[in-house]
């Protein structure tokens, strides 16, 4: 077979980490098939060819964008390609010829950032506009679908009234690179004082101004910091100004975004991890954060009881007082059972690997070409 792969958002967080991640498994575990993956300019040497069956190619073409559209296919078609694996929700949609779309979540079909654009509100509502029809036809031209968790592949079914067999699971996990760092570094601590973490950025449905308010009420009882991992241009400042305006200025920390190794060092001396989003198409930084031995308080909402069963607490993020009330249950844990909770807890990380998400993901590639 004659397999693409579109690597654009190679450099990416997230989708970025799927592709690495996917791309590496694959060479390792495919003795057969030839791979075309295509890369912008920026990322074209970040990647070595691991043998003769594998080829780079630039594509500098943005996502999301009518060159995408109107330019990609043609490019692809070049190739002679048997199919195409797009791992995000930019398909060009004029592309003829079969593919696997592997969905993420459905975040942006639920949260609006439009305020964080730079374009013009009009301009705005019609990109979004363009990007629901172009997902929605290009969901229903995809020979299959792989969906990272069963929560995001029933919300795809509901959502866009997908026949469920044409969906398959094909989970997350660590990062290589970040596991095998783990294992090769002394962690570090950065601060002397006792804090709380989050991961991530600040978009809407991470849910970060209930998690402030309910922190600062964490306050009035344990003299506790919160450093914050993450940047974004909007929401990030927006949150600085409210954690201004709550007097929390002192005991709050930007550390900004954060590479493999400074997480590590984060999660590793953090009493706890809170990540308190109303939707997630997994939670990486669960699994990342129990791996360096600190423990995770999640929301209550359906994927993180599929990969977390009953080995974690469980918050309302709705409701501040139960987010802070379950902070503070953490915080009250004496050390040996916090640890045995984290020993628990760490037993899942077992079950989500690369290696099996490039098996599977590869016999979604030939079911799609019998």
């Amino acid at each position: 077979m004659r397999i693409g792969i579109d690597a654009r958002l190679y450099s990416q967080t997230g989708v970025g980490r799927y592709i690495r991640n996917l791309i590496s498994q694959l060479a390792f575990i495919d003795k057969k098939n030839e791979y075309f993956i295509y890369f912008l300019s920026e990322d074209y040497d970040k990647f070595l060819l691991p043998n003769n069956r594998w080829h780079k190619k630039i594509l500098n073409v943005k996502w999301h964008t009518i060159k995408e559209q109107i330019y990609v296919p043609f490019y692809l078609l070049r190739d002679n390609l048997d199919l195409v694996h797009f791992p995000y929700f930019n398909v060009p949609i004029l592309y003829p010829k079969k593919y696997l779309l592997t969905i993420h979540d459905l975040i942006i079909d639920h949260f609006d950032t439009g305020s964080a654009s730079t374009l013009p509100a009009i301009l705005y509502k019609i990109k979004r506009l363009g990007y629901r029809i172009t997902t929605n036809i290009g969901i229903r031209k995809a020979s299959y679908i792989s969906v990272i968790s069963e929560t995001t592949k029933k919300e795809v079914v509901d959502h866009y009234s997908i026949n469920p067999s044409l969906l398959a699971i094909t989970y997350d996990a660590i990062d290589t690179n970040f596991f095998n760092l783990h294992k090769s570094i002394k962690p570090i601590n950065f601060y002397k004082f006792k804090y709380i973490l989050y991961v991530g950025n600040a978009y809407p449905h991470k849910n970060l101004e209930r998690f402030i308010l309910a922190f600062k009420q964490v306050r009035r009882k344990h003299n506790v910091s919160l450093v914050l991992a993450g940047d974004d241009w909007y929401f990030y400042p927006r949150l600085k100004q409210i954690v201004k305006n709550l007097g929390l200025d002192k005991s709050v920390i930007f550390f900004g975004n954060a590479d493999d190794k400074q997480l590590i060092n984060l999660y590793s001396f953090a009493r706890c991890l809170v990540f308190p989003s109303l939707m997630e198409g997994f939670g990486l930084p669960n699994l990342e954060a129990i791996l360096c031995g600190c423990y995770p308080i999640i929301s209550n909402i359906s994927v993180f009881h599929e990969i977390w069963g009953d080995d974690l607490i469980y918050l309302d993020p709705y409701n501040i007082n139960d987010i802070q009330n379950k902070i503070i249950d953490v915080l009250n844990l004496p050390m040996d059972e916090y640890k045995k909770r984290v020993v628990l807890a760490r037993k899942r990380i077992n079950k989500f690997s690369w290696r099996q998400t490039a098996i599977d993901t590869l016999k979604l590639y030939q079911k799609i070409l019998i």
